[in-house]
């Protein structure tokens, strides 16, 4: 029998439901479903020191207010932005909600809407780990069917095991008629995962030959570039390249697979810490974002690219999900730990 002790407990903070989900002296991971289900805390152990691989908000409040500003944000039905809101499915035209003063509408319906809790568990037969698995019917938010009229059911399962973070998505048609989607992530990693590390000096891999050229209001303009120079990032370049001259905002694509899934990293260096994000197939596009002012670094893995419905019907190919009625779409990600110490 193994002596690798896991756990889920819950506890009250700010008002909110946190669930924990934690291997002994190893890792936690930490759900607030109530805010998007947003997994806001993701840290390991290495030799008794904690360090964060998620950047987590400085409290809830903070959260709830930024919901897109730390964390994990879920990004549903469209990831990014959506020119002027406007979009059309089968001969009619649909509005979501943006400003008045913004050009686009960004990020989905989901962000702050809260999801049930369906199942946590610890799973003692092999492989053991920790779960939460929590889920949202579409149909129990007018405002989310008023601006997306086609019901959904989507499901996110974090597991925990052996220092790893898995999130299974499944998100099913429970309407009568097709629904067009696309499907997203939006997790902030710390760049300096010791706290002791020069994060200027981070290598940052993103496995993407191309990327999608964006105009003034970051809404792809249909052209796809080959990356070079500092947007080539497959064999890594410093963190420390992305200051005052240049700042990723970027939609990547052509984005190479291993073994069935894409490899986003993060590699400090001098002190050998580092993080390993997995994406499988579904996943075409990659964005990748560095927040003003702050040690942390977004790979954002995308079904489709920003403004895709819109790419489409123009006669761009861009990778919008049609789910026939009870058809289900499924993802997986994970968030892998790494230390290769320095000789």
């Amino acid at each position: 029998m193994s002596n690798i002790q896991y756990s889920v407990s819950k506890r009250q903070d700010e008002g909110f439901t946190i669930y924990a989900l934690k291997q002994e002296g190893k890792a936690v991971a930490e759900v607030v479903p109530a805010l998007g289900n947003n997994c806001f805390v993701y840290k390991v152990a290495y030799q008794n020191d904690w360090y964060d691989i998620i950047d987590p908000p400085p409290d809830l409040y903070t959260l709830e207010q930024r919901p897109t500003a730390f964390g994990n944000p879920i990004l549903f039905p469209f990831p990014n932005r959506i020119r002027d809101g406007k979009w059309e499915f089968e001969g009619k035209t649909y509005q979501f909600d943006k400003s008045p003063d913004s050009p686009t509408t960004i990020h989905g319906l989901l962000l702050n809407c809260p999801y049930r809790v369906d199942v946590s568990s610890v799973e003692t037969q092999q492989p053991e780990g920790a779960t939460l698995k929590c889920s949202l019917n579409s149909e129990d938010f007018p405002d989310v069917m008023r601006q997306y009229p086609f019901p959904f059911r989507i499901e996110i399962t974090y597991s925990l095991h052996d220092s790893v973070l898995s999130m299974h998505t499944t998100i099913v048609n429970i309407g009568d008629g097709n629904m067009p989607m696309g499907y997203g992530i939006h997790p902030y990693f710390n760049v300096n995962i010791s706290g002791t590390a020069n994060a200027q000096e981070a290598l940052i891999s993103v496995p993407a030959n191309k990327y999608w050229e964006l105009d003034d209001v970051l809404v792809p303009t249909g052209d796809i570039l080959d990356v070079e120079r500092a947007l080539d990032l497959r064999e890594g370049q410093p963190f420390g390249n992305y200051g005052k001259s240049l700042k990723l905002d970027h939609v990547f694509t052509d984005v190479q697979m291993v073994d069935g899934v894409s490899r986003c990293s993060i590699v400090n260096q001098d002190t050998g810490y580092g993080m390993v994000m997995e994406s499988d197939s579904i996943f075409r596009e990659l964005v990748v974002y560095t927040p003003p002012g702050r040690d942390a670094i977004c790979f954002e893995p995308y079904t489709c690219p920003t403004d895709a419905i819109n790419l489409e019907s123009k006669g761009i190919p861009a990778g919008v999900i049609v789910l026939s009625p009870k058809e289900s779409f499924s993802s997986l990600v994970r968030f892998v730990p790494t230390y290769n110490p320095q000789s």
